[in-house]
């Protein structure tokens, strides 16, 4: 599965472009007065203004080079600040063969960067702003976790991620090129205390050669 385009609800576009542009570095490919679309690798992420939902908070988590962690955990530490796990930066997501950290962009959204170690995708470039290889998770926020992945399932022909454990509060869809991580409304988004809920949110991937697009309303 891989996610192309990920559309997110921002209450301040200013404020979103100056996170994303001057501190990540992404290039800015679209702007208007209420959107702003940033390239993030072989993906593009997606911001709308909201002048009705205030600070609505999603997670997403970027690809990166798989031998550049520490330099991307360094390059990311200079520009913003780290969320820890207990006394960690780094998580190591056995089950995924994967680690990860985290951190949240100017909005309070849950930002991820990931090492995915059998995807191989090895860089010999610094790690800078164009070393983002892609958007591989977006968060969605049910109320029934269940009933909404056998329903996407059904109907994109997507499938439970194989690596991760389905629970009644949170399971993955997906595989190790793009996850849909659903999160139950009686759970915090990991790694933080921040209460999950859900926003509206636009998702264009494909799965099985074909493109589809999720548009979720809560």
């Amino acid at each position: 599965m891989k996610i192309s385009e990920v559309h997110l609800l921002t209450d301040s576009l200013s404020e979103t472009e100056f996170f994303y542009k001057e501190k990540l570095g992404l290039k800015v490919v679209v702007k208007t007065d209420e959107l702003l679309f940033f390239k993030v690798g072989i993906s593009q992420l997606c911001f709308h203004l909201s002048d009705k939902i205030q600070k609505p908070v999603y997670h997403v988590a970027f690809d990166i080079p798989e031998n550049r962690l520490l330099e991307a955990l360094e390059w990311i530490r200079e520009r913003v600040e780290l969320i820890p796990f207990e006394t960690n930066e780094i998580i190591d997501f056995f089950n995924w063969n994967a680690k990860s950290f985290y951190f949240y962009d100017t909005n309070g959204n849950i930002l991820e960067c990931i090492a995915r170690y059998d995807l191989k995708n090895v860089s010999e470039e610094n790690f800078n702003g164009n070393s983002f290889i892609k958007i591989s998770e977006i968060g969605f926020v049910v109320a029934d976790v269940f009933e909404f992945c056998d329903e996407v399932n059904q109907q994109y022909q997507t499938d439970y991620f194989i690596r991760q454990p389905k629970r009644e509060n949170f399971s993955v869809l997906g595989d190790d090129y793009g996850l849909f991580i659903v999160s139950g409304e009686n759970r915090n988004w990991f790694p933080t205390m921040h209460r999950a809920q859900p926003f509206w949110a636009k998702v264009f991937f494909e799965s099985k050669d074909k493109r589809h697009e999720i548009l979720f309303n809560p």
